[in-house]
């Protein structure tokens, strides 16, 4: 499984920490929306864990387009010993859902996509750039 960069891994562990900020937490220790610049903002959310991982996440720039919430772009994460998995992408303007891994309805991961994890992988790396500086949550979530 690709695994993000350490930069992207860093900037991950500071988006999860902002979910105890109460400055973002709309409900604490389960979701945040950080919007420190007129740049979307990015939200975060801990979702239901699924079997053999630590954590399950997502994390999201979001707009609404005649009263329907559009996600641009959304991810699902998982994490394991530290590393962190990009599982899912969806960009709902262009129509587009991709999953690395799927998963059961009682959340048994069931098949792995290797190829679409490796550049889902890359993609967030850049991606958490882009919110880093955008949203200058290195320093304010601790």
């Amino acid at each position: 499984m690709k695994s993000l960069n350490k930069n992207a891994t860093i900037i991950i562990q500071k988006l999860l920490a902002c979910i105890n900020n109460p400055k973002y937490a709309r409900t604490m220790g389960k979701y945040a929306k950080i919007n420190n610049s007129n740049y979307l903002p990015v939200s975060v959310e801990k979702l239901m864990d699924i079997p053999t991982f630590d954590t399950h996440f997502v994390i999201s720039h979001t707009t609404v387009l005649n009263g329907d919430l559009m996600r641009d772009p959304e991810m699902e994460f998982v994490t394991r010993n530290g590393k962190y998995y990009p599982i899912t992408y969806r960009q709902d303007y262009l129509g587009i859902m991709q999953e690395a891994l799927i998963y059961t309805n009682d959340r048994t991961p069931i098949k792995y996509r290797p190829d679409l994890m490796r550049d889902l992988a890359e993609f967030a790396n850049e991606w958490m750039l882009n919110i880093e500086q955008q949203q200058h949550i290195i320093k304010e979530c601790k």
